[in-house]
């Protein structure tokens, strides 16, 4: 068996140590020994952000907030859903020092694209006002639940209202964890979202399957 290889190490936002590991020709992202991320791990985080960016393949100008970098599947996946060149992926990530790491390890650079825009915010801050009108918000629960400082948590309702009040009518909020979550979709519904749910697998082999919710604020009606 080839051994791990520490590549690298730094602090997350939220002053954990963050590990980014290679083994065997993949790449895994580690928090306090906790593995929160896989090079090969994307299938359902890349079948979520296209149900998210489905119905927003006409708009000119899509905005899609991505909290949380992770390995950089979910940026990877709304590149490819949303074509056009004016649409915009903002992401928030978890550690300052990540992308590079990505960009410098990968064979494919997930963030090699101009429209990826990397914001100085963290992915637990609440969303300002500049926000105002996205499209779609996207995050791995499990990643930021690794992460998360003590006072944060997703059925919190300041953050759900907070996702509310920042995607535009028809706005997609798409959230990924590795198991149901107890009250989510009561607390989505209570916070103004329509909600569905669908599972798929981890990666293309994986028996184990990731939670999908796909939340929507009223009805989305194209102005293009």
């Amino acid at each position: 068996m080839k051994p791990r290889k520490i590549v690298a190490q730094t602090n997350s936002c939220t002053e954990l140590n963050l590990d980014f590991i290679e083994h065997d020709g993949r790449f895994f992202l580690e928090c306090e020994g906790r593995q929160v991320d896989g090079s090969h791990q994307g299938f359902a985080t890349s079948k979520l952000i296209n149900l998210m960016c489905l119905p927003f393949r006409p708009a000119r100008q899509p905005r899609i907030i991505i909290l949380g970098l992770g390995l950089g599947h979910a940026v990877t996946a709304a590149r490819e859903s949303l074509p056009q060149e004016k649409a915009s992926f903002v992401i928030l990530p978890e550690a300052a020092e990540l992308a590079n790491l990505i960009s410098t390890n990968l064979a494919i650079d997930p963030l090699d694209d101009e429209r990826v825009h990397l914001d100085n915010l963290d992915p637990f801050t609440f969303l300002p006002a500049e926000f105002a009108a996205s499209q779609g918000i996207f995050a791995d629960l499990d990643q930021l639940e690794a992460l998360s400082p003590k006072n944060w948590s997703i059925t919190s309702p300041n953050v759900l209202g907070n996702f509310q009040e920042r995607l535009k009518t028809g706005g997609l909020l798409g959230l990924i964890a590795n198991r149901p979550l107890s009250g989510l979709e009561k607390q989505l519904r209570n916070s103004g979202f329509e909600v569905t749910t669908d599972f798929a697998p981890s990666s293309k082999k994986s028996k184990k399957t990731r939670t999908l919710y796909l939340a929507r604020k009223g009805h989305y009606r194209s102005k293009h």
